[in-house]
């Protein structure tokens, strides 16, 4: 077995001894024993993957076994979505996601999301998100404080332990 040598400048080694301490550590969610697909709202499960109380960020799988609709709301902050499964869209635009596809949506937008049956797909969530009345008035605020609560009554009512790996 041949060593190679790091190329690494000092400065780039001492940079690398901080994250060692001061860094935090990289995490692998495995969806099958780490955390659980549970009922949200209009036919949807939910999954936390991550939910990050530094940055308001917070990693959610979406699914549907049968169309469904998730009422109109607005991005208070960055979302993208990787599409795992099936197809979704929202009603205001053109185009709908498919298996592979990846989407990003800014901040300020509002939109009416339609999963298609069997629709999987991971967001990525900056910020809130604010769902809307038919008349576009605030009828509740959803972030990971949001998230949290529901996972962890989930997990309270079923009875389930809680995996504070998914805390950040």
């Amino acid at each position: 077995m041949t060593t190679t040598l790091s190329t690494l400048s000092e400065t780039a080694r001492r940079e690398l001894a901080l994250v060692g301490v001061y860094g935090s550590p990289d995490v692998h969610i495995r969806r099958d024993t780490d955390t659980l697909w549970f009922p949200w709202v209009a036919g949807l499960q939910i999954m936390p993957l991550r939910l990050e109380s530094r940055s308001g960020t917070f990693v959610l799988g979406l699914r549907a076994s049968e169309e469904a609709v998730l009422g109109k709301h607005r991005h208070r902050g960055t979302v993208t979505a990787v599409t795992l499964a099936g197809q979704w869209n929202y009603f205001e635009y053109p185009w709908v996601a498919g298996p592979g596809d990846y989407v990003v949506e800014n901040p300020g937008t509002i939109h009416t999301l339609r999963m298609g049956p069997g629709a999987e797909v991971v967001f990525t969530v900056t910020g809130s998100i604010e769902f809307l009345n038919d008349d576009d008035s605030l009828n509740f605020t959803f972030d990971l404080f949001t998230l949290a609560d529901l996972y962890l009554q989930h997990c309270a009512t079923a009875g389930l332990p809680i995996n504070t790996g998914l805390f950040y």
